[in-house]
């Protein structure tokens, strides 16, 4: 391998062997696509609806895998035969990083930008996420199940219960940490079906063609059974207006959790195809997948600083401009110096946090 830093991160270099191309493609999707969702004008461009709500459920799919990779060593291990170090120094890494991804939200959130930050639900689902990291697939998928079905009408019911101004709230004065499993965005008690989907795909053979194609079948069969589900419900009467069966936008509902899922894993499974074959023309996007993180971050403080009205008075002008702007900065800083800064920072602190704790003394096999 060279040396030169620029030919370790160049488009072609077949370096970045501990990553996967494909996860990396599909991050860079769903950080664009919540980008869109957040500056794009849809009235213009009417086929940005494809930005509200699958991206950031592809992220918390996402999240989900890397957090099994963390534990497998890249699927180098296979879950069960993780050594315990390896499993508590990898526990120890995700808490953390937890713990960061809830400061960086509470900080973001003081910025006062009309986005609703995801990094708090996203750090207290690590949290959640720590007991099941080695639990059987079948109980992984059932309980993702679960979430996905029923999470949404339990955090509902709980946010009915519990006034927001509460201390229990999802809101200042409140705790915002707690009030994350049931507030009315990205509510964990429903976002973990997410979360563990990815865990499971995170678990697949991800290197190889069978099982893109899988994810890819498994996604168009999903889609298709929540819609006919849908129209199921509509043709015995449900009424149409009923939340069991509402698709729009952060409504949490069964069907529109199983298709947003569903799209997610096609996403992925399509990633992964295409980032074998075609690396070089998708690298760019493959860098703002890289430093998702820093990315996200980002296009807040961008927000932040040319103001407000780049959300309530969106321009399809000022979405391509910072399209542009996030993959030129991403494809440059990947391309001569790797790691995203804030990926840097994250991976640093949790591994730290890690050896301190338990010292690297063997490897991830049992």
């Amino acid at each position: 391998m060279s040396a030169d830093p620029a030919a370790r991160h160049s488009p072609t270099s077949g370096t970045a062997a501990s990553r996967i191309d494909g996860l990396d493609l599909a991050r860079g999707l769903a950080v664009l696509g919540m980008v869109g969702a957040h500056v794009g004008d849809q009235d213009a461009w009417p086929w940005l609806a494809v930005t509200h709500g699958f991206p950031s459920a592809l992220f918390a799919v996402l999240a989900g895998v890397s957090m099994t990779l963390m534990m497998t060593s890249r699927g180098r291990v296979r879950v069960a035969d993780v050594a315990p170090d390896h499993a508590r120094r990898t526990r120890i890494r995700i808490a953390v990083r937890g713990a960061m991804l809830v400061v960086m939200g509470l900080a973001l959130a003081l910025l006062g930008t009309p986005v609703v930050v995801i990094l708090v639900n996203l750090g207290v689902m690590f949290w959640l996420t720590l007991p099941v990291l080695r639990v059987r697939t079948a109980w992984l998928l059932a309980l993702a199940s679960l979430c996905l079905g029923l999470g949404g009408y339990l955090a509902a019911k709980l946010a009915e219960a519990i006034p927001p101004d509460s201390v229990w709230g999802p809101s200042y004065p409140g705790i915002p940490i707690i009030g994350a499993l049931w507030g009315p965005y990205y509510p964990a008690l429903a976002w973990m079906g997410y979360v563990l989907a990815g865990v499971c795909i995170g678990r697949l053979a991800l290197n190889v063609d069978a099982t893109s194609l899988y994810l890819v079948g498994l996604a168009a069969c999903g889609f298709a059974l929540a819609r006919l589900a849908v129209m199921g419900a509509q043709a015995a009467g449900v009424d149409a207006w009923s939340w069991w069966i509402d698709l729009t936008d952060h409504s949490y509902s069964p069907p529109k959790m199983l298709g947003n899922v569903s799209v997610a894993a096609g996403i992925i499974g399509a990633s992964l195809w295409v980032a074998r074959r075609a690396r070089a023309a998708v690298w760019p996007i493959l860098a703002v997948g890289s430093m998702a993180l820093t990315a996200y971050v980002g296009h807040l403080i961008v927000i932040a600083a040319v103001g407000t009205e780049m959300v309530w008075e969106p321009t399809n002008a000022a979405l391509v401009a910072l399209w542009a702007g996030i993959v030129l900065f991403c494809a440059l800083w990947r391309w001569r110096l790797g790691a995203g800064p804030l990926e840097r920072w994250l991976t640093a602190w949790s591994t730290k946090a890690a050896d301190a704790r338990v010292p690297a003394r063997s490897g991830p096999v049992a």
